[in-house]
């Protein structure tokens, strides 16, 4: 049987291009993000993340007040930005191994300092300041809409601090040991493109104390857009459903220009061997650190993607075959949100 034959039945083209947007106009959705202000999406994705963050930990009494905070992926910065800003946080610093632009999936280039006055400029016409200085989802929630929607954070009581404390180290994760600090909260966005978990957890502890917090927002290599738009094909999660080879094979014969950038995101610049969510909270656990809270959001407009799998009868056996120890749960996420807590 020829390899078009034997995928041809799989491919489900107008469906995965409905969440594979350009990233702007004029582009492909596999290209990088040109140099440009900031979109209002991702304003929106900015606020609802720093949202979610203060949000978790007010629902969970963890405290803010006097703490020392780390963005493991910062990028730009803007999320440790807005906690300096707007809680009683410390301090807060970031790492990353890369600046703006230097990596397929790094923020465009953008000035830093204009951008974050324009975010808290939308964050402050947001605010209720004559009702306890609250910062509500429902008044942004339409410029977040391409975000997972189901965890919604609760309204939170802002602080307006003038100044900002916060410092960027140019870092790789698997070198976060060499930081000189130790920190009580670590939000850590960026773990889908981490293959060895034991090395990132065994530096996390040297940097961490008792009852450290740390905050996963993790989209699983299982999920419908687990391969990020760089190494996403048109067979709905075909990055699960065809083995290694199986996928090599598709990818040289459906998508011959882009094959190579697809097969070095996929093998190279995603976790890889992959790993269950279950494998991490193990995995953390042998390091001393406790999951407290596992939030799963589901994959967004999931009704109309499973359709699919009702297409496809062997659909399970092969997942099973290939991922025996992923749930189902997982495949459908959107988005994980795990809490953990060292001993």
């Amino acid at each position: 049987m020829k390899i078009k034959n034997k995928f041809e039945n799989l491919v489900d083209k107008k469906n995965l291009l409905n969440f594979l947007n350009p990233t702007s106009k004029g582009t492909h959705f596999r290209d990088s993000p040109p140099s440009s202000q900031l979109k209002t999406r991702q304003i929106g994705r900015i606020i609802l993340q720093f949202h979610q963050i203060i949000s978790l930990f007010k629902q969970l009494n963890i405290k803010l007040n006097n703490k020392n905070f780390l963005d493991v992926g910062t990028g730009n910065g803007m999320i440790p930005k807005l906690i300096s800003k707007y809680t009683k946080i410390k301090y807060t610093e970031g790492i990353d191994p890369f600046l703006d632009g230097e990596h397929t999936t790094s923020w465009q280039k953008h000035d830093h300092d204009s951008e974050f006055f324009k975010i808290t400029k939308k964050i402050n016409s947001l605010v209720n300041k004559e009702k306890n200085k609250e910062i509500i989802f429902q008044k942004y929630s339409k410029s977040a809409k391409y975000e997972p929607m189901s965890f919604q954070p609760i309204p939170v009581k802002l602080e307006f601090n003038k100044k900002v404390k916060y410092k960027f180290h140019q870092l790789d994760a698997a070198k976060a040991g060499n930081l000189k600090k130790k920190y009580d909260i670590i939000y850590f966005k960026a773990l889908e493109h981490i293959s060895n978990m034991e090395k990132i957890f065994k530096e996390i502890k040297k940097i961490t104390k008792k009852k450290s917090i740390i905050y996963f927002k993790h989209r699983s290599f299982f999920s419908y857009l687990g391969p990020h738009r760089y190494a996403s094909t048109f067979i709905p999660w075909g990055h699960v459903y065809l083995s290694d080879k199986e996928m090599i094979k598709y990818v040289k014969n459906y998508h011959k220009k882009d094959a190579k950038k697809i097969l070095d995101f996929y093998f190279n610049e995603l976790s890889y061997p992959r790993f269950t969510v279950n494998e991490l909270i193990k995995t953390a656990s042998d390091y001393d650190f406790i999951m407290k809270v596992n939030i799963v959001e589901p994959f967004k407009k999931l009704d109309k993607s499973i359709i699919y799998l009702k297409k496809n009868k062997n659909f399970w056996e092969k997942v099973y075959k290939n991922y025996p120890k992923l749930t189902s749960d997982e495949l459908f996420s959107g988005m994980h949100h795990i809490i953990l807590e060292k001993k």
